[in-house]
């Protein structure tokens, strides 16, 4: 049961070992992808660009009831909680509000980054900065009732938020 019309072994072997074989693209091709490659720099230089990211919001207590918050969330607060993210960076900011009707902001950068500066823009008063301490955690002075703004700076980057209204309360 030979059958002349079939291959032998080893031209079968050398066909497959042939069709494994990939052709190199054209070089006009792969100097063109080498030109267009640029390395990352870890941090930006003096001079050099700035990344600049939005916050996202993802939770905000002042939007409804704890969900399944658990036994820290058990007590009455009247501390407004918001978590927001950007870019690899948790932000966990809160609004705390005082007896003299002011308003003490604090949060926590949870990320990759060890320093920094907070800036905080409420109403017409002069804005805020603070730099973040070992725990990557900022305090404002206390703020009036009003509209603000937020915005984190580290080596290279900024992270704006989006405005928040005080009077919105918890």
């Amino acid at each position: 049961m030979n059958d002349a019309s079939l291959p032998d072994d080893d031209t079968l072997q050398r066909r497959l070992r042939d069709s494994r074989q990939l052709e190199d693209a054209p070089e006009h091709l792969i100097q063109r992808a080498i030109d267009l490659w640029q390395p990352r720099t870890a941090t930006a230089t003096a001079g050099g660009a700035l990344r600049r990211w939005i916050a996202t919001l993802r939770f905000d207590s002042a939007d409804g009831g704890n969900l399944a918050l658990g036994l820290r969330a058990s007590g009455a607060s009247a501390t407004r909680q918001m978590l927001f993210s950007a870019e690899g960076r948790d932000i966990d900011l809160r609004l705390e509000p005082l007896a003299d009707r002011t308003w003490r902001i604090s949060g926590q950068v949870l990320g990759p980054d060890a320093a920094g500066i907070a800036e905080l823009r409420c109403g017409d008063a002069a804005p805020q900065q603070v730099a973040w301490n070992e725990l990557s955690e900022f305090e404002f002075e206390p703020v009036a009732t009003g509209v603000c703004a937020l915005t984190l700076r580290a080596d290279g980057w900024e992270i704006g938020f989006p405005s928040f209204d005080l009077a919105r309360g918890p």
